[in-house]
Order: C-alpha cells, then sequence, then structure tokens
C-alpha cells in the first residue's frame, strides 16, 4: 500500500464512515461486531478496492480484530489503527471514560477512531470532539498520534449507504 500506515487510516476512516449500522441494537457489542465484519470484508475481500470501489492498493491481508492489544481496543486494525465504539454516548461519566480510552489508546496505536453509534449528549461528543480531532504528534509523546470521530445516526440506521450521500460524494456531509 502507498503511503503506509497514513494510507491504512485515511482508507479505514473512509471505510468507517461509509459504514452505516443495519439496525438500532440494545448493545455496543453488536455494533462492534458488525463493523468488524464490515471492515474486514472492505479491506480484504473487495479485490483491492474499498467502497464505492476506491483502489485500496496491492491485495495484502489486513487483521482486523477486536478487544485487541493492551488498551483493548474495540477493534484494531493491523495495530496501526484503535476503534472506540460508544453507544448512545450520554452523560459526563462516559465522557470521562472515552477521554481515557482515547489516552490510552494513543499510548499504543498511531491512528484512533472513535465511533457513536447514537448521542444522547452532543455537547459532550462536541467537547472530546475539539479537544483531540485532528491531534497529531510522536506516537509515545504527550501529543499522540491522530484521533477521528465519527457518528452514526440513529434515524439512518439501516438505510443504503449510497442513498444517504445524495450526492455529496462518498463521505456526504459526514453526519450519518
Amino acid at each position: 500500500m502507498i503511503g503506509g500506515d497514513q494510507q491504512l487510516f485515511e482508507d479505514v476512516l473512509g471505510i468507517v464512515e461509509y459504514w452505516v449500522p443495519s439496525k438500532a441494537y440494545d448493545h455496543e457489542s453488536k455494533f462492534q461486531n458488525e463493523l468488524q465484519e464490515f471492515l474486514d470484508v472492505e479491506l480484504n475481500d473487495s479485490e483491492d478496492q474499498g467502497p464505492m470501489g476506491i483502489e485500496l492498493g496491492p491485495s495484502r491481508d489486513y487483521v482486523v480484530d477486536r478487544e485487541h492489544g493492551q488498551s483493548r481496543a474495540d477493534i484494531a486494525v493491523d495495530d496501526t489503527v484503535g476503534i472506540e465504539m460508544k453507544r448512545n454516548l450520554s452523560n459526563s461519566k462516559a465522557k470521562r471514560e472515552l477521554r481515557g480510552q482515547i489516552e490510552g489508546y494513543l499510548d499504543n496505536y498511531p491512528f484512533v477512531i472513535v465511533v457513536a453509534c447514537g448521542l444522547e449528549d452532543t455537547s459532550q461528543w462536541r467537547n472530546l470532539k475539539n479537544k483531540y480531532e485532528g491531534n497529531q504528534g510522536i506516537v509515545g509523546m504527550d501529543q499522540g498520534g491522530t484521533v477521528a470521530f465519527v457518528h452514526k445516526e440513529r434515524d439512518n440506521y439501516g438505510k443504503d449507504p449510497d442513498d444517504l450521500r445524495g450526492g455529496g460524494g462518498m463521505f456526504g456531509d459526514g453526519l450519518l
């Protein structure tokens, strides 16, 4: 893959943004399972093309694991991208917990993606996003790596991702 780890992160982020949960699950682990399977298929079984035919480069077998590494990432891709998923992020306790998880992930992964499947408290989400998103530094230093945030709106669950894009390109308005 041209671009190495940065390219893998961009590919994974694009796939996560494209993914739409098939339904509203009552447990976070069911969202995690669905996203893990989707990532595995898109990265490994798509004849070098991601969603909407995006070229992912030469064939390679990417490891897409659950509950992986020292920080126990919900999903990890090749020990390069750690993904933390939250279902209905709703209060300041959950925000503090998520902040600690992001910090732990940054100690172990150069790239972190935080996925919220439904939000009860958008101000808490925005505070975290403003603090961390785009945070780039040297892994192992205080700044950590790169962090991205993706919100999946409940109203879109079960819909075809292509129908949600409305001509705005693969990533539409980013509010899936």
